[in-house]
């Protein structure tokens, strides 16, 4: 069978470097790609329309697609594909609006009396402004729509409010995503990526993952995309799982067929893990990015199989197995990201790196020039290891990133350490 997985990152890479190792015979494909993906896969940089995308399903027999990004989610690329009879994993504009409008979740949420932060949504700068002057502090800023995991700004007082305030606002640094916001009450604890699996008729819990948010070490410096990630940990015991299962899962999956929304893909629940308990404090319709990369690793279930049984709601049939190991990943990323930095440098000395037993680096900001790595966004690598237990698996992973020989790279030196 022909796959097409649409995306360029890490978790693109992963996922590609997975459905590779699948007993079923096939050929993948992916849009755009990067200079990773390109070893293990077919990789064609055109346009990402529906259009094309559709024209290319068409000229390649594909009979599968994998869509990684939210933005292509949004604009409703899995309901388009369907329709046109081409199996997608990668739920609808309508199911994945609980990632793309925070507002549609958090009403979700509340309908379905799924634990989660107060809050108060606002259009209105002013209105925002004024209830600000209000409340206590820390609060919790968040724009309602898509801003690359990058749209939320915890805030210690009114002035650091009212300056992200003005940033999602009026300067429109997330562009559209600000439109609207929603200010929450903050959360005290421990955060926990919780993967299920769903189709029409049922779900599954696929793992669960702790990721790195900030740039920098000790949580120090602006939110990212995620900068590692691991999994196990000791935090997340049976009791707490069961917790989780009941509170949550059971519930989201309940209030999705209530309100007649079918749901095919991943589920990435953000969860915070208080002393009363865990709530929810957001929905991704796809996979984490670097979540997605530990959970590839320690997943034992052909992920080709998981993906076809979902897109088809087979989903019943499947078995999830995961391997009793600790997987970490740390990343690499451009110096200055989030914000300004350099692109088209070489990174060497990969190759070295890749040779250490139990390592796997997945590509994402990378390109190829003249058989030459070369970096082309802000989160670069992702440095995964697996071990029998954590601390071995950190100690690999690092060795491995002390390998790499690239000067316009930084990486935090505590991912694992929560």
């Amino acid at each position: 069978m022909n796959i097409l997985v649409i995306g360029n990152g890490a978790r693109e890479h992963s996922l590609c470097w997975a459905l590779n190792k699948s007993n079923i015979k096939k050929r993948i494909f992916c849009i755009p790609g990067n200079a990773g993906i390109q070893e293990i896969a077919d990789c064609f940089n055109i346009e990402i329309s529906k259009k094309k995308i559709l024209q290319f399903c068409k000229n390649k027999n594909i009979s599968l697609v994998v869509i990684g990004p939210e933005q292509f989610l949004e604009e409703g690329f899995s309901d388009f594909l369907t329709n046109k009879g081409i199996p997608v994993f990668g739920p609808s504009k309508k199911a994945s609006k609980l990632e793309y409008s925070k507002s549609f979740a958090k009403k979700f949420l509340k309908k379905h009396k799924i634990p989660s932060a107060d809050f108060k949504e606002f259009s209105s700068y002013i209105k925002a402004e004024k209830y600000l002057r209000e409340i206590q502090f820390p609060i919790v800023i968040k724009a309602d729509g898509l801003a690359a995991g990058k749209g939320v700004i915890i805030c210690n007082n009114f002035n650091e409010a009212k300056k992200g305030l003005k940033e999602i606002m009026i300067t429109k640094k997330y562009g559209k995503a600000g439109k609207k916001v929603l200010i929450e009450e903050f959360l005290q604890g421990f955060e926990v990526s919780y993967f299920i699996l769903l189709d029409k008729n049922s779900f599954s819990v696929l793992n669960y993952a702790l990721d790195h948010k900030r740039a920098f070490d000790f949580n120090k410096g602006p939110n990212t995309g995620g900068m590692g990630a691991f999994t196990p940990s000791k935090k997340v015991d049976n009791n707490l799982k069961k917790i989780i299962s009941d509170r949550i899962i059971k519930k989201t999956f309940e209030g999705l067929k209530k309100d007649k929304i079918i749901y095919r893909g991943v589920l990435f629940i953000g969860l915070m893990i208080t002393k009363n308990g865990p709530f929810v404090i957001e929905f991704n319709a796809r996979f984490g990015d670097p979540e997605c990369q530990v959970l590839m690793r320690n997943l034992d279930t052909d992920i080709l199989k998981i993906v076809k049984a979902v897109s088809n709601d087979d989903l019943n049939t499947i078995k999830i197995r995961n391997k009793k190991l600790s997987t970490i990943c740390v990343v690499v990323a451009s110096k200055g990201y989030p914000n300004t930095y350099k692109v088209n440098k070489q990174i060497e000395n990969l190759k070295e790196a890749q040779k250490i037993e139990n390592i796997e680096i997945f590509h994402a900001g990378t390109k190829k020039v003249k058989n030459k790595t070369f970096s082309s966004g802000g989160r670069v690598l992702s440095i995964t290891a697996q071990a029998k237990d954590l601390e071995s698996a950190r100690k690999i992973a690092y060795s491995a990133v002390k390998k790499i020989d690239w000067k316009y790279g930084f990486f935090r030196k505590d991912i694992g350490k929560k």
